[in-house]
């Protein structure tokens, strides 16, 4: 019972925090739409008098939209039209006309199907009357007939058709037809066939005439209504009468039923956007309860900065594209970017394309930092990403025609620093954001890669020879993991760190002591159990220096539950019962694919250096290491498909031919080097 109480007081708590999450979410974003769309003097009403002043809360210019609608229908009535001629009509006219008379011609050959095809395909159909009128026509009445249908429509089309010319064009097919040797019922129908077929070949261009009105409209000084921040629209003591109520709607300072609408609006807005959120957030198992209140203040503190700057080109854009894709994939990152690109845009309304385009800037630059390999790197991006901003907003000053000379120099500076700034700033916070997500980005990892980093200084100290075998590793393992899409760069880290464990009992290791080994006074079971402690030690080392999970993981599982084969055969001289899980690490395997790469590229390596291998036979070298891993089941957890194994044995292949050339040999059954004196 006491378990069961637990259980749902857990359950409870957790239920708490989480509506308390969801409902801070449904707050910010009701908070900021609320003070955004509404109207600042909500509760002004008919009839209550002023116990102050009232202040305008902003610059206020509006248009007086009845004057100037006047203004520009009294500058539009003479706006001309601009016509453009499509040759692409009149020859579908044409063609239609040729097909109209070929089925003409073989109906005058008795093919009853002609006139069928005609109706299907033009919707002309042919009386009995005309149908005997055409078979009994002689070949020059027919020829002379069809000529005149195509006269006819040639005279139409080089006069030019446009659209209000269907209103008249009854007549002016009459005319061209009246001195014509046709007989009635030949000009009905010419003139039926001519109305079905003939169509606009002007018209209006858009562009032209769009163009024109627009500069007429441009022409046109609206009549403005201009307020600044500060005046004061109505003095203490003002009773507020319909006129004042007039006043201020004009000037969207006053609620108003419309607003009350927008208000149910923006409380549903914010509860379906907030949910859809959330539900993006409770799809990924890897988001918990840190996770989300992160998300939640990056979008609380990005809406509170984009509310106080006043300069879009000051908006931490970038900052927020790299604070989510660094730490989070890319659907989380998007359900955290798209709503503060949302709300931007409503800050800045009259710049939301500038903003869009910049969000995606941002955001490609941001999945690039996800590939980095050093510092370097980080900052070439930051300041990539400042010159692409450059460009953009160039770009927008050309298009929009606002050109300042003075603004345009600040916000170029401002444009550039933004980026640079925001890298600065991810250097500094994103080492602890680590530790409290307990996430390892690019830049944490790369940080773990400095030589100045305590524990890789102590390990070059302490075990100089396991550290060079790192490196090594470290190489194959880079190349091995890009051959298959992985990351190079967390595959290299975990490399570095694989083989820290030995830092505690450096000499028992060969790469450590070439010269003597104290392997030779101690049994095969204790020289067993120290090479096996390595990976335990090296756990503790890891904790210790509060080294990612992923590392830690790496560490346990990169010898799997691998035999040391060395001291397990000369333990079986010994006693030939002795018991092989004693000489076996003690696991896991490989639960990952760079924790599969790691025991492969350790396994190879270690095997490779002192031998000699002639180049020939590097192939075999390496797939028999391989695939003796896989044939004791080290790899079964790994997610390694055939494919990848292909291709890691190739980069293997080339990548040990760069490193050792012909100094490499073959070891009895993939044993490890480092087991042997």
């Amino acid at each position: 019972m006491k378990i069961l109480k637990i259980i749902r007081k857990k359950t409870k708590i957790k239920i708490n925090k989480d509506i308390i999450l969801r409902l801070s979410l449904i707050l910010i974003f009701f908070a900021f739409l609320f003070n955004s769309l509404l109207p600042p003097f909500i509760f002004v009403r008919k009839g209550i008098k002023l116990n102050r002043d009232l202040i305008s809360p902003k610059n206020i210019e509006i248009i007086d939209e009845e004057k100037t609608k006047i203004e520009i229908e009294n500058a539009l009535k003479n706006t001309p039209i601009y016509y453009e001629y499509n040759p692409e009509v009149e020859k579908e006219i044409l063609k239609t006309l040729n097909d109209i008379i070929f089925y003409f011609e073989n109906f005058r050959k008795n093919d009853e199907d002609a006139l069928k095809t005609l109706f299907e395909k033009y919707g002309i159909t042919i009386d009995f009357i005309f149908q005997k009128n055409i078979k009994t026509m002689t070949n020059q009445q027919f020829i002379n007939f069809t000529n005149i249908l195509k006269e006819t429509v040639l005279n139409l089309l080089q006069e030019g058709i446009k659209e209000d010319d269907f209103k008249n064009i009854e007549t002016r097919i009459n005319y061209l037809l009246k001195n014509k040797n046709l007989s009635e019922i030949e000009k009905d129908y010419l003139y039926e066939i001519i109305k079905r077929i003939i169509k606009p070949n002007l018209l209006i261009n858009e562009d032209l005439t769009n163009k024109k009105r627009e500069e007429i409209i441009k022409s046109i000084k609206p009549v403005l209504i201009t307020i600044k921040k500060g005046d004061v629209i109505f003095q203490k003591g003002t009773v507020i009468s319909d006129d004042e109520i007039k006043i201020l709607k004009n000037y969207g300072l006053i609620f108003s039923l419309k607003d009350f609408i927008i208000l149910i609006f923006i409380f549903f807005f914010s509860i379906i956007l907030s949910h859809l959120i959330y539900s993006i957030l409770n799809s990924n198992r890897f988001i918990g309860l840190k996770e989300k209140i992160f998300i939640i203040l990056i979008i609380f503190i990005s809406l509170i900065i984009g509310k106080l700057i006043k300069l879009e080109n000051l908006l931490p854009i970038y900052l927020i594209s790299n604070l989510t894709i660094l730490f989070f994939d890319i659907l989380i990152s998007f359900a955290t970017i798209v709503p503060i690109l949302f709300f931007y845009s409503l800050f800045f309304s009259d710049k939301t394309l500038y903003i869009i385009i910049l969000f995606f800037v941002s955001t490609i630059f941001s999945l690039k930092t996800k590939k980095i390999v050093n510092i370097t790197d980080f900052l070439k991006i930051g300041s990539y990403t400042g010159f692409t901003f450059l460009f953009v907003y160039i770009l927008f000053e050309f298009i929009n025609k606002n050109f300042n000379i003075n603004s345009f120099l600040l916000n170029s500076i401002f444009v550039i620093l933004n980026p640079i700034i925001s890298i600065l700033i991810l250097l500094i916070v994103v080492p602890y954001l680590e530790k409290v997500l307990s996430v390892t980005t690019p830049i944490g990892l790369v940080e773990l890669l400095n030589i100045n980093n305590p524990i890789l200084k102590e390990f070059i100290e302490r075990a100089p020879g396991s550290y060079q075998h790192s490196l090594n590793v470290s190489t194959l393992a880079q190349v091995a993991a890009d051959s298959i899409g992985e990351d190079a760069l967390l595959a290299k880290v975990c490399a570095y760190y694989h083989d820290i464990g030995k830092m505690n009992r450096p000499e028992f290791f060969i790469e450590n002591n070439p010269h003597i080994n104290p392997h030779d006074s101690i049994s095969p079971s204790l020289s067993a159990l120290i090479i096996i402690s390595h990976v335990k030690d090296g756990v503790e080392i890891a904790k210790k220096y509060n080294l990612p999970k992923i590392i830690i993981d790496t560490i346990k599982e990169h010898h799997g539950t691998t035999l040391v084969t060395y001291f397990y055969s000369k333990a079986k001289t010994q006693d030939p019962n002795i018991d092989e899980s004693t000489f076996r690490y003690g696991g896991p395997i490989p639960s990952s694919k760079i924790s599969g790469i790691i025991m492969l590229a350790d396994s190879i390596e270690a095997s490779v250096r002192g031998e000699k291998i002639n180049v020939d036979n590097y192939a075999d070298f390496v797939n028999d290491i391989i695939d003796s891993k896989i044939s004791d089941g080290q790899l079964d957890n790994s997610n390694l498909s055939f494919k990848d194994i292909l291709k890691i044995k190739e980069a293997f292949i080339k990548t040990l031919t760069s490193i050792y050339h012909e100094r490499i040999s073959y070891v009895i059954q993939s044993g490890d080097i480092r087991e042997k004196k």
